[in-house]
């Protein structure tokens, strides 16, 4: 094995990569493939964000009910779920940058469809619904192809930080598409808010017929889907580390969605502000997320993985109970802040437990799987809504946080191996 590579076995895990500290963080940013990556994440990631606010707002205007916001949850769920499975077998049989595209276009054209229909003042709440599946679908698409690529059009060598800094400008989005979507629905309304939406999306549709990856995954041979499938479900099961990162991944991305979907009826019951205060609401989780996203950039990662995502976990549920409870809108930001950075870090890692640890012949129908674990971010805009319905808003978001908390000390406490677990 060369100078530059490792290879630890742990506790019957192996993980073999170059060293991030080979390659600096300026000399990182110098690499052409790089910056187009970052620059098509930067406009997706920010149309997403502007969905992320539009969509809610929106729809608890035109309902007044959390009931709503959870349907909406799960139309964004169900097909994020369903295209998962698929998206990940496509990834691995066909370009993966044709894939980034038909992610981008159908995202759009929903977003533009809901522009025109509330222009038109033919607008229902079934609508902001049915435009949630295809947002589903392409968000999914998306995050397959995109995660499953980036090791094809980047060096190993800077393998940890590319990952680090297209979270960094994914959610540096977080924090730019909610103050430009609180401005824009202030200022003009939902019509043109949404029309910017597609533009955004149609802006990194261009940029990816640019990109032109130096690695290309083997795909010539395939035993059918179900036999891929098994291939998948193999590597993760495996894989100690991965599999429980994937669970991990499900239950972080419940105690997010819940939140981030009841986060507009807690602006306006909660902290009775108008669209501005809940765009600095879900700009204060963007801000906290890009400063994780930095540490990972600058420090290179965390190699000690298993420890890092569960204490990374609890922190995260213990600031989104934090956050609950306060009635006091500075408070609610830094609270904001601090739970949106340690969930940052926590995705970040996870992202690079996957990268180092899959083949490159299957990647894509594991970051099929990873997509389905996230599928829990939608459900839980479902859980949170139809658990406000009954207990209140505070209550359900500490219940969803509960659950994290809870689940996070039992892996602690079980499994020794994850405990270990490294990457390096």
């Amino acid at each position: 094995m060369s100078a530059e590579q490792q290879s630890t076995s742990k506790n019957g895990e192996s993980i073999t990569r170059e060293s991030p500290d080979q390659v600096g963080f300026f000399e990182s940013l110098r690499h052409s493939s790089l910056q187009k990556f970052l620059t098509a994440t930067l406009f997706w990631g920010t149309g997403h964000q502007l969905i992320n606010v539009a969509q809610g707002y929106l729809l608890f205007e035109l309902t007044g009910s959390t009931l709503w916001l959870a349907v909406l949850g799960a139309s964004v769920g169900i097909p994020n779920i369903i295209v998962g499975v698929v998206g990940g077998v496509l990834a691995d049989r066909i370009p993966r940058t044709r894939l980034l595209k038909f992610g981008a276009l159908i995202a759009g054209l929903s977003m533009l469809m809901i522009s025109v229909l509330y222009s038109t003042g033919l607008i229902e709440p079934w609508h902001i619904v049915f435009a949630g599946m295809f947002q589903g679908a392409g968000l999914a698409i998306d995050w397959i192809s995109r995660l499953s690529l980036l090791p094809d059009v980047v060096p190993k060598k800077i393998l940890v930080r590319s990952i680090s800094l297209d979270q960094s400008v994914f959610n540096g989005a977080r924090v730019a598409g909610p103050m430009i979507g609180g401005f824009m629905l202030g200022a003009v309304g939902p019509g043109p808010t949404y029309g910017i939406i597609a533009g955004l999306f149609g802006l990194a549709f261009l940029i990816y017929t640019t990109f032109r990856p130096v690695v290309q995954a083997a795909r010539a041979t395939s035993a059918g889907v179900v036999a891929d499938l098994k291939e998948a479900a193999r590597v993760i099961r495996d894989l100690p580390i991965l599999r429980i990162n994937l669970m991990f991944t499900w239950v972080n991305a419940m105690a997010l969605g819940g939140l981030v979907f009841v986060l507009p009826a807690f602006a306006k019951e909660v902290f009775e502000t108008n669209e501005t205060g809940l765009g600095f609401l879900f700009a204060g989780v963007g801000t906290g997320a890009v400063a994780g996203a930095m540490t990972m950039s600058w420090s290179g990662g965390v190699r000690r993985a298993g420890p890092a995502l569960l204490i990374t976990d609890v922190l995260f549920g213990a600031f989104i109970i934090s956050w609950a409870y306060t009635n006091d809108m500075s408070l609610a930001l830094t609270f904001a802040f601090l739970l949106g950075y340690f969930n940052s870090v926590h995705v970040a890692l996870g992202i690079a437990v996957i990268q180092f640890s899959v083949p490159t012949e299957v990647r894509g129908r594991v970051i099929g799987a990873y997509e389905i674990a996230w599928s829990g971010f939608p459900m839980g805009g479902l859980a949170s809504g139809s658990l406000a319905a009954v207990f209140g808003l505070r209550n359900a978001l500490v219940i969803l946080a509960i659950g994290l908390v809870v689940f996070t000390v039992a892996v602690a406490v079980v499994s020794e191996r994850f405990r270990h677990s490294r990457i390096e």
